[in-house]
């Protein structure tokens, strides 16, 4: 037997224009949630280094899932100021484009 090299088919574009990102917008604020695995993850993968990226991420969602409300208020305070700053920039970035 012969093996030969099938040409590999390529998916072609839908006919979708993507768009093109203005580097001078700003970018969306990270939420509670980012906010928080920001800041755990370093001491997860410490305390677990045999965890696999994945699982690590699996251990900081269920962490997340069983801290109080008490525990999860300075990451959605800073969430909503983080937006609430965005969204004015937002607005300003909107004036000069038009």
């Amino acid at each position: 037997l012969s093996l030969q090299m099938m040409p590999s088919s390529k998916v072609q574009n839908s006919g979708k224009k993507t768009k093109v990102k203005d580097p001078n917008e700003p970018k969306r604020p990270l939420n509670a949630y980012r906010l928080f695995v920001r800041d755990v993850r370093a001491k997860v993968e410490k305390e677990n280094p045999k965890l696999s990226k994945k699982e690590v991420g699996l251990e900081i969602a269920a962490i997340w899932k069983v801290t109080g409300e008490n525990e999860k208020k300075p990451y959605t305070d800073e969430a909503k100021e983080t937006l609430k700053k965005f969204e004015t920039e937002m607005e300003a970035y909107r004036q000069v484009l038009l």
